[in-house]
């Protein structure tokens, strides 16, 4: 999705996203029982309005959120102005606006720990999955976490679609290149709508939706995998948890 879509339902995002998202909270507190630890320094990866800086920051740690989108940043920095957070942390916080495709981390300056709510799914393309997971990768220290949530592909409100769409592209070599020329070019991908409440006008949003094999493909090359289900939304099976850590290959 383009960055210009992402300015443009950032307030309408800002006011339904405030809160931390309880089913991401559930799951770290489980993440407490296998020595999880939040210090050192933390990226949390397309951090979009703050939302999640409360559950993340500690007086242990340096907070770093990533975005794409400076109006999204600009509503992450009103929440370091009020009085969630003390002097000490917000000093301790820092924004940066930056595309996930080029990182602004360098391999110097080892990262504790990346957190990633809801946001790798809206990278297109297998590559470039790919290659975000070696930036993440290379950016982290020996022992460091990543957790991650992506979308399941095959939850209920999707199933029908996907069916459809995984049939038509075995069949059909028209219909993939349509969807090709859509911005679909992989089994997985959709657009899913948002719409703004008072302008009533809807944006389309591209998501890559992952099986539960395929996320683990995604970090397994790289990343040794702790903990990883499906939780969460209506159903509790509608997306993906995961919890990996760096370790020093043999």
């Amino acid at each position: 999705m383009k960055v210009i879509k992402y300015n443009k339902f950032a307030l309408d995002y800002h006011n339904k996203r405030k809160k931390p998202w309880r089913d991401f909270e559930n799951y770290l507190n489980k993440l407490k029982e296998k020595t999880f630890k939040k210090t050192g320094t933390i990226i949390d990866l397309g951090c979009a309005n703050g939302r999640h800086f409360p559950t993340f920051k500690n007086p242990h740690n340096r907070l770093i959120g990533i975005d794409n989108s400076l109006q999204l940043l600009y509503f992450a920095k009103e929440k370091l102005i009020n009085k969630t957070f003390t002097n000490t942390e917000k000093n301790n916080i820092q924004l940066l606006l930056a595309d996930m495709s080029h990182l602004p981390i360098r391999e110097s300056e080892k990262i504790n720990g990346i957190f990633s709510v809801a946001a790798i799914h809206h990278i297109k393309t297998q590559k470039s999955r790919d290659l975000l997971m070696n930036q993440i990768f290379n950016s982290l220290k020996i022992g460091a976490f990543f957790v991650l949530t992506l979308w399941c592909r095959w939850q209920k409100r999707f199933q029908i679609y996907f069916l459809k769409d995984w049939i038509k592209r075995k069949i059909s070599g028209k219909y993939r290149n349509k969807q090709k020329e859509n911005g679909l070019p992989e089994f997985g991908d959709i657009y899913v709508p948002w719409t703004l409440s008072k302008e009533k006008i809807t944006i389309n949003r591209y998501y890559h939706l992952f099986s539960l094999q395929e996320a683990k493909d995604l970090l397994s090359r790289k990343f040794s995998i702790k903990n990883i289900e499906k939780t969460g939304g209506p159903t509790e099976k509608d997306n993906i948890f995961i919890y990996a850590v760096k370790e020093k290959r043999k």
